[in-house]
């Protein structure tokens, strides 16, 4: 089997970082503290604001059908630039976190040739406006 990975936001790692717990019905791998209060989590990117992940990828953590990486706010404008300039896609930055992951590897532990998908999951043009009063502040 080909090796998947998914990869979350350094600032809300919950399948690296958390622990299992219920939240909104669900059970999976929660950020909380020893008394199961739910800690906040931070990322560059709204849609990976959340204390949790999925019961899915929780599972496939767990079976080890899948590794989990994670991706600094940092990371993820360059990774947005690159691959617009490059292919002319510029993803969300939920997906920005996939690529910023892949640059990273790409340069120690992906062999030159290597075939990788990526999947894409949302458009970009969603933080067009967030990312340019990000690149505006960087000046």
């Amino acid at each position: 089997m080909l090796p998947a990975f998914g990869v979350e936001a350094a600032g809300g790692s919950a399948i690296r970082t958390g622990s299992p717990g219920v939240l909104h019905g669900m059970r999976s791998m929660l950020l909380q503290d020893e008394f199961g209060q739910i800690e906040e989590a931070h990322s560059i990117s709204a849609g990976l604001d959340y204390p949790g992940i999925g019961p899915e990828h929780a599972y496939l953590a767990h079976a080890q059908r899948a590794q989990y990486e994670s991706a600094t706010d940092d990371e993820v404008i360059p990774a947005l630039q690159l691959l617009s300039e490059l292919e002319g896609i510029v993803p969300a930055l939920e997906t920005a976190h996939a690529i910023a992951w892949l640059v990273r590897e790409a340069r120690v532990s992906i062999a030159p040739g290597s075939t990788v998908l990526v999947n894409l999951s949302g458009r970009g043009d969603k933080d067009v406006a967030q990312v340019r009063e990000i690149l505006r502040g960087a000046k």
